[in-house]
């Protein structure tokens, strides 16, 4: 249970199922754009008009509610984004997908990819399954983080980070104190002092955004118990 959260399937394999003109659509409703750190790529509540594959980069997607942000999950590179969209009633994005580095992505006019959809069933079944995974993801990560404390849910995201995203112990993370916060559900602040603790305990070592994870086994047991 400890990766649900964050474990991922790339999707540029869908690719391979489609014709040499189905190819000629999406490319003639194609566009490959730059993005900064922090820059909008799609925003929730706008009209979804398009869809969006990572050809590099980390990605935060996120719900803007009454009172606060809530980061649904994250994605890498090699992945669709907007998705959920293609055939919702309101034709709204649900969420907003911000990168957290530099990033290059390739943006489908969603009329196109639609047609494609409809023209080839074996790339929409690969579609139909990547949402399925979507939906899993999200929803067993949230049922990991009602069942955790405070920092069983930061010892969490450290070994999810290490296990699934960078895999290696020590690492620089592009996310800040905030997205950790909005990711966990917690205030930043109760996030930087279940840090430090951390640290004091000799579980982890900090230098700014980089973490190196110095007794996993321990870090595994606040996982399960906090």
């Amino acid at each position: 249970m400890l990766l649900d959260c964050l474990n991922d399937i790339k999707h540029d394999l869908a690719f391979d199922l489609l014709t040499e003109s189905d190819w000629e659509i999406l490319n003639r409703n194609k566009t490959t754009v730059h993005y900064k750190k922090n820059e909008i790529i799609l925003k929730q509540g706008t009209i979804a008009n398009s869809i969006v594959f990572s050809k590099t980069g980390f990605f935060k997607l996120s719900m803007e509610g009454s009172q606060k942000n809530v980061i649904l999950t994250f994605k890498g590179s090699n992945t669709f984004l907007g998705l959920s969209c293609l055939h919702y009633q309101h034709n709204v994005y649900l969420y907003t997908v911000t990168p957290t580095e530099d990033c290059e992505v390739d943006i489908y006019d969603a009329t196109a990819f639609k047609e494609v959809l409809g023209r080839n069933i074996n790339f929409s079944n690969e579609i139909i399954k990547f949402l399925n995974h979507n939906s899993a993801r999200i929803f067993k990560r949230f049922m990991n983080m009602t069942e955790k404390n405070a920092r069983g849910k930061v010892a969490f995201m450290l070994v999810c980070m290490a296990n699934s995203v960078y895999f290696k112990d020590e690492y620089t993370m592009t996310l800040s104190r905030q997205d950790m916060a909005d990711f966990l559900g917690l205030s930043m602040e109760n996030v930087i002092r279940i840090l430090k603790e951390l640290e004091s305990d000799g579980l982890i070592e900090m230098n700014g955004k980089t973490f190196k994870l110095k007794n996993k086994e321990s870090l595994h047991r606040v996982c399960e118990f906090g």
